[in-house]
């Protein structure tokens, strides 16, 4: 497939950063490795492992560590700690009203780039702390009464499961959890299972895009639609797919959004985005107002997430994170995650024949997780040994769980997949 000249630009203009990089133009400082110019990938097209060992390159995960838990928390490039590093030491020798004027031009800045990262208003979008936040701030901020019904899938993050149940709890609303078969034949099988449980009262469906228990990927757009037709809300929760998977929330047609930016978008931690459609804006409920805010406020970030003092310094390195994925590129990096994916999923069952999957093995219902367990092993003890003998950095949810991102090579699934190997026998 021909890609477009912009993506072959923006792409070249990476490769040109790294090479300048590699010759200390752009002082990072963990490169104890540096990449030589002429090392560059000539074929922009194939975009080959050579480039890839580049983009790690922009990482300052030494050479002894391999992390494979992007589904909890990745590390930034050099271009987002290196702006976080030099806000923090700027604001530690000025803490005035009128050095911070800066944080606010750089907030506006960031929920610019955000609303149109993923196809929306700015007005329809705030920046939270993250993920847990936002879906917090929807299961608490919509006006239900008695009698109204939840539709959550088991799976959901607590934020979004057990939150409900407490809301359930405080309101007399009835939550309906929603079991889905563990190896689905079809898309259409996962919409039915939601489709039997919706009755005249149901209100909303709440339900993770990527589950983080089992890495199963739910078909977001078509449970949207089914909510829709029926005249029911839906919240999607984005961690696992925001910074990994190209989507438009428009099109996807969810009425709620929320995700983190310290996952797959690799940018700075503690900050979450939380989308709300315009035509709900005023039927949320602020769950917490700080100084600053206004009864007039209309936006999503100015009516909902005027939270107080925050750490301001990584919500002003947001726009270095997202220029990031921009340079290589939304489809490219997806294509990348899903490669990784399926080459992971290859070699465990080439090689570990005593592996069984808790992830679906068809990448039709699955995303950037896999998770499997070692036959008589206990995944919690192997999740350990994996980092202290192989220095494999991964979780024990729901298995273990292996998450690589674009900072990982081919040769790093090969190790640890030979650390598997060896744990396993």
């Amino acid at each position: 497939m021909k890609r477009s000249t912009t993506s072959d630009n923006s792409r070249r203009k990476f490769l040109q950063q790294l090479s300048l990089a590699s010759l200390g133009a752009l002082a990072f400082p963990a490169l104890s490795n540096p990449v030589k110019a002429e090392t560059l990938p000539v074929n922009l097209e194939t975009l080959d492992e050579a480039y890839w060992k580049l983009v790690k390159k922009q990482f300052a995960v030494p050479d002894n560590l391999i992390m494979f838990n992007a589904a909890n928390l990745c590390p930034s490039p050099y271009s987002v700690s290196e702006k976080v590093l030099e806000l923090n030491k700027q604001l530690n020798a000025n803490v005035s009203f009128q050095y911070r004027a800066l944080f606010t031009n750089q907030r506006a800045k960031a929920l610019t780039q955000l609303a149109q990262f993923i196809g929306v208003s700015k007005e329809e979008l705030g920046i939270t702390r993250n993920t847990s936040e936002s879906n917090c701030m929807i299961v608490n901020g919509l006006d239900f009464k008695s009698g109204d019904e939840i539709i959550i899938w088991e799976q959901n993050h607590p934020s979004n499961g057990i939150a409900w149940e407490k809301r359930a709890q405080r309101s007399g609303l009835v939550v309906k959890k929603v079991s889905l078969p563990a190896a689905p034949k079809s898309i259409d099988e996962l919409i039915s299972s939601f489709s039997k449980a919706i009755t005249s009262k149901t209100k909303l469906i709440a339900f993770s895009h990527v589950s983080n228990l089992s890495g199963m990927m739910l078909p977001a757009k078509e449970i949207c639609s089914l909510a829709k037709s029926k005249g029911i809300l839906t919240l999607v929760d984005g961690a696992q797919t925001l910074g990994l998977m190209e989507f438009d929330l428009y099109d996807m047609g969810c009425d709620f959004f929320t995700a983190s930016t310290h996952k797959w978008l690799l940018g700075s931690i503690e900050n979450g985005i939380l989308y709300i459609n315009k035509s709900h804006i005023a039927k949320i409920w602020p769950a917490v107002i700080g100084g600053g805010w206004k009864e007039e406020g209309q936006s999503v970030d100015e009516k909902i997430c005027v939270l107080g003092q925050r750490i301001e310094t990584t919500t002003s390195a947001l726009p270095e994170a997202i220029d990031f994925q921009l340079s290589i590129g939304k489809k490219v990096i997806e294509e990348r995650v899903l490669m990784l994916n399926a080459y992971l999923k290859e070699q465990i069952q080439t090689k570990i024949p005593s592996a069984s999957f808790v992830t679906p093995i068809s990448a039709t219902f699955s995303a950037g997780i896999v998770i499997v367990t070692l036959k008589g092993k206990d995944s919690k003890e192997m999740y350990q040994k994996l980092y202290d003998n192989y220095g494999v950095a991964c979780a024990s949810t729901g298995g273990i769980r292996l998450s690589p991102h674009i900072y990982n090579t081919k040769e790093d699934i090969d190790k640890v997949v030979s650390a598997l190997q060896a744990l396993a026998s």
